[in-house]
């Protein structure tokens, strides 16, 4: 048996996955009202940072020459181990005044400062055009981190009702903030398995009700697919040496337009589909109450066509898995 037919018939995922990886643009905890911007840390959170390096195989977190944000000693360690990147987009550098300078604003450590300065919009519309570089390049392979934990901006790239957003609730394990990066690199490549089984199902979740002949179907055995595949995700953490929490994920789409993701909310309501628990991951859990529930969320402009998640938020409890 050749090595291609020996791995297929191993894998069920063979032959399905990206070529170069499932890619995710990070950012630090920092937010954009359209005039200043107000900047918690000059590092990646360090859960978001570890969810990343958890469940995608390739992060990018832009450096700026407008405002530089420098590597803390974790995003160094991603670095050298190749799996984080850090480019240097030039774009609006001559329309920010960047000139010949290295950085017009060197920012390191922790800190909470507001820079309230016309280079602010410059730096966001950056972030924003790298993201949308990353996916014109590879569509449907790129997501973009957003949240609490890190850029949040207003931006006409982004259009509120315009989109899905499929919220697993109390269903993932989250790795501990403090969770050792070397030990967690290792946990991934020892349970492969159970991460690949879960991130495939949940990107194709959306591409597989939207072609089903028999959309409420689909979604009830897709519900059942994503509760196995969570739960066993919670089983690796579980026999993990380490400490895991309790966490929420949210993946949003991006529809045609406003009336679509209305359109297709009242068809999944008039099914009694917009909040289904997860009874697998409930037992695995003690009977903690897990869902999936569904609503309408922001969409993204100027995307290139894709049925896979664009966007993605988590949330961490206080709760060991």
């Amino acid at each position: 048996m050749g090595e291609a037919k020996r791995r297929k018939a191993v894998d069920p995922y063979f032959g399905m996955k990206p070529k170069h990886g499932r890619g995710i643009l990070l950012s630090a905890p920092i937010s954009y009202d359209g005039k200043a911007i107000v900047a918690k840390s000059s590092s990646v959170d360090p859960a978001e940072l570890r969810r990343a390096a958890l469940f995608w195989d390739r992060l990018v977190w832009p450096d700026s020459q407008i405002i530089s944000l420098v590597s803390n000693d974790d995003e160094k360690l991603l670095e050298r181990e190749g799996l984080l990147i850090r480019p240097r987009p030039t774009r609006y550098n001559d329309a920010a005044g960047v000139g010949y300078m290295s950085a017009m604003m060197l920012i390191t450590g922790s800190t909470n400062i507001t820079i309230g300065i016309e280079q602010a919009k410059h730096f966001a519309q950056q972030h924003i055009d790298e993201f949308l570089d990353l996916e014109r390049g590879e569509p449907g392979q790129w997501t973009l981190s957003q949240g609490e934990g890190s850029f949040v901006m207003k931006n006409k790239n982004f259009v509120e009702g315009r989109g899905q957003l499929v919220t697993l609730s109390r269903a993932i394990p989250l790795p501990d903030p403090n969770y050792p990066l070397h030990d967690l690199l290792e946990f991934k490549q020892k349970r492969r398995d159970e991460i690949v089984a879960l991130t495939h199902e949940l990107d194709k979740f959306f591409s597989q009700i939207a072609n089903a002949k028999d959309a409420d179907f689909e979604m009830s055995r897709l519900v059942r697919v994503v509760d196995k595949q969570c739960s066993d995700m919670l089983k690796a953490a579980k026999e993990s040496k380490r400490k895991f929490y309790l966490g929420d994920l949210s993946f949003s789409l991006s529809l045609d337009s406003i009336e679509s993701a209305a359109n297709r909310i009242i068809a999944w309501e008039a099914g009694g589909i917009v909040a289904t628990g997860l009874p697998i991951v409930g037992g695995v859990l003690g009977g903690a109450a897990s869902l999936v529930s569904f609503s309408r969320g922001i969409g993204a402009r100027n995307l290139v066509t894709r049925e896979s998640p664009f966007r993605v938020v988590s949330s961490i409890h206080k709760e060991l898995v």
